[in-house]
């Protein structure tokens, strides 16, 4: 549930960043086409207006130079000019090179006032030939003309002034535009930066609240948890690992695998993790001959179940080992398995005990005895002294009987206070001569004054139709004629 909502967040996060960026793309070309635009606009009225200035310079130098008696702006000392007629000409071509440029009304008008002066400037030899009272009749004429032509000069430059003006209005718009422009991509940039901000805050709370679920649940597993390296140093372990060994995390963390195993297994182990390269199921202690065991701080041998995994992280290769400590188990096992009071196998244990043991017989063609144990007048004793004093003395015999037999035999408690032995690879005569010594030692060493009887059956070969039941009802007769010929003896099954 909690990784859905996770990659849904991530999913939606995605979507928005990849909206944002559109969005901001789109902002960004506006704002680059928006300056291409001002830059190519301003380019066109910045080679308008420096053309206009360019001509009207030129301009009025050849208004200059056309009349002696004009003068603008004192561009040369007054003097005759032998070639007004071209000069004129050359005016005329500039005023018509102005006139192409986009100008204004105003100044279109300035120009026709221009042009019409120089169109009706008196040439050079009409000037010569008019008499002094001519001239001085014009002269009022002539200055008339000249201040219409400083009116139309000065239309034409405030005409020019104007037009940079709005140039640099329009300049001031189109900054302001992509300034604008930049603060909402820069706002957007901003609320995606702080997004992206809160979404990571929120996505490393969930990784650390993640982080932290893990290691608890890491450390509330019961079973030991172990990762190491290649080369057996171990790196992280958990709180049960450090129970089950003794060792504090810190001091597991500076030992290697083999220094918690039992020194004459540290080798084979060694070998056995270099070559390891798959996956191991837990392994049962006991199965396949393998006997798991651990060492503790203390030196205790501890039994063992472990899986072991082998994983590849980058060019580093590491071991998971899942261990449990199956002492619990084994107790359970052998509260199972054996009688409370006695603390020898119980009647099903043993049973099964001597089913496994006539198959081996019968495989490798070895005899087995079989001999059924019995207290004399036990329910005599019971009466008397009671149910505690019978019990101990149960105790007493099976404490007795554990220590007397061999240790290849298995002993068992059949019911009340009969005792089952299984001896295998024992012939009758040296059973029964067991089961005699068992009787007399009996007799010497009880606190309660008792003695046994014992009746022994023995095959010397074990066929496969030989089963537990017929063993045990011939140890059983064997064991009535022993009570019947005054008990405190053993009796061997003759089958008669």
């Amino acid at each position: 549930m909690h990784n859905r909502y996770f990659f849904t967040f991530i999913a939606t996060l995605a979507g928005v960043t990849v909206l944002a960026n559109v969005v901001m793309f789109y902002i960004s070309d506006d704002a680059n086409e928006v300056i291409a635009r001002f830059e190519q606009h301003w380019q066109e009225q910045a080679d308008i207006i420096l053309r206009e200035a360019e001509l009207l310079d030129d301009l009025e130098h050849q208004l200059s130079n056309v009349n002696t008696a004009h003068q603008v702006k004192d561009y040369l000392p007054a003097q005759p000019r032998p070639e007004v007629d071209a000069r004129t000409t050359v005016a005329l071509q500039i005023v018509a090179m102005i006139a192409a440029l986009d100008l204004s009304e105003m100044e279109r008008q300035a120009l026709e006032q221009i042009k019409h002066y120089l169109e009706h400037i008196p040439t050079h030899s009409d000037s010569t030939i008019s008499s002094t009272s001519e001239t001085r009749t014009s002269e009022p004429l002539h200055s008339s003309q000249h201040q219409q032509l400083d009116s139309a000069l000065q239309a034409l430059r405030s005409g020019m002034e104007a037009r940079i003006q709005t140039t640099r209005h329009q300049h001031q718009v189109a900054l302001e535009s992509v300034i604008n422009k930049g603060s909402i991509e820069a706002w957007l940039l901003l609320s995606l930066v702080v997004i992206l901000a809160c979404a990571g805050a929120v996505v490393i709370r969930g990784q650390l609240r993640t982080i932290e679920e893990r290691a608890c649940l890491f450390n509330a597993i019961p079973d030991a948890l172990l990762y190491c390296e290649y080369n057996g140093r171990i790196t992280r372990v958990n709180q049960s690992c450090t129970e089950l060994f003794g060792y504090g995390a810190h001091e597991l963390l500076t030992m290697t695998v083999e220094d918690l195993i039992p020194v004459r297994f540290r080798e084979l182990h060694r070998k056995e993790r270099r070559n390891f390269s798959g996956r191991a199921q837990m392994r049962r202690k006991g199965e396949n001959g393998l006997n798991i065991v651990g060492l503790h701080k203390s030196g205790d041998e501890i039994p063992l179940d472990i899986a072991i995994a082998r994983t590849v992280l980058g060019q580093e290769t590491y071991f998971v080992a899942v261990i449990r400590d199956i002492r619990p188990e084994l107790q359970l096992q052998q509260k199972a398995e054996l009688d409370f009071l006695t603390q020898v196998y119980n009647r099903g244990q043993i049973e099964q005990l001597l089913k496994d043991e006539l198959s081996r017989a019968h495989r490798y063609q070895r005899s087995l005895s079989v001999m059924m144990v019995d207290i004399d007048k036990f329910k005599t004793l019971n009466d008397t002294l009671g149910h505690q004093v019978g019990d101990a003395a149960l105790a007493e015999l099976s404490g007795f009987l554990t220590v007397s037999i061999r240790p290849s035999d298995r002993l068992g408690r059949w019911g009340g206070d009969e005792f089952v032995l299984v001896c295998p690879e024992i012939g009758a005569e040296k059973a029964l001569q067991m089961a005699e010594r068992l009787v007399m030692a009996y007799n010497e060493r009880n606190q309660y004054d008792l003695s046994l009887s014992i009746g022994v059956t023995s095959r010397a070969q074990v066929s496969s139709q030989t089963d537990v039941e017929t063993l045990i009802g011939e140890a059983d007769d064997a064991l009535y004629q022993a009570k019947a010929a005054g008990r405190g003896r053993a009796v061997l099954f003759s089958g008669q």
